[in-house]
């Protein structure tokens, strides 16, 4: 759906608040210590967002159908402002968090959770950058924006990961060069034939 400016960038501004909150609760009572298993809880959220980008990009985002229309929308017209809601992400922290409440503790649950959120915010930066941003040839950003051009145009769905490609690499979905040149190749012979 296409949203106003306010909307489209509100997480932006949301969630380093959210991010410092479950910081400030994870403090020790005795001032600035934080616990290391909130910092290991931390690193593994941002890890594991890695893994749920790709698998959401690439399971719900081109193939549940109301959100691969919208996600088709995205692909059409990547200039545009068009996302979901932030109450959507807002339910899914939120559930995710008092899960590993029930599951775990506060400490290991915030910790976690403002780990999970800081890799979602990196990936609304990096996806802000590769399609609005001027990026110089010898940025590192410029290949981030190639390879996720490659998945908005390659004809073989492929490079879901938008922060990183380690997944694409692990799950063979990597849109690399060569097999990029290969595709088109063949693209355009089936063309030619018909």
């Amino acid at each position: 759906m296409n949203q106003t400016k306010i909307g489209y960038y509100a997480e932006l501004l949301v969630y380093p608040v959210v991010v410092s909150g479950l910081l400030l609760y994870g403090l020790d009572h005795s001032g600035f210590a934080l616990h290391l298993r909130w910092w290991i809880a931390a690193a593994c959220g941002a890890m594991l967002w890695t893994l749920v980008e790709y698998l959401v990009h690439r399971f719900v985002y081109h193939k549940v159908p109301v959100l691969r229309d919208l996600h088709g929308m995205h692909h059409s017209r990547p200039a545009d402002l068009i996302g979901a809601p932030i109450w959507v992400s807002i339910i899914s922290f939120s559930s995710f968090f008092l899960l590993l409440a029930l599951l775990w503790d506060i400490e290991i649950a915030g910790g976690t959770t403002g780990g999970l959120i800081v890799g979602y915010v990196s990936y609304l930066l990096v996806h802000e950058a590769v399609h609005r941003w001027q990026l110089d040839e010898k940025s590192w950003m410029r290949n981030l924006r190639l390879r996720h051009l490659r998945h908005h145009h390659h004809p073989v769905p492929g490079n879901f990961g938008v922060t990183t490609g380690i997944w694409d690499r692990i799950f063979g979905t990597a849109i690399v060069p060569e097999r990029c040149a290969q595709g088109l190749r063949n693209q355009l012979r089936r063309a030619k034939s018909s």
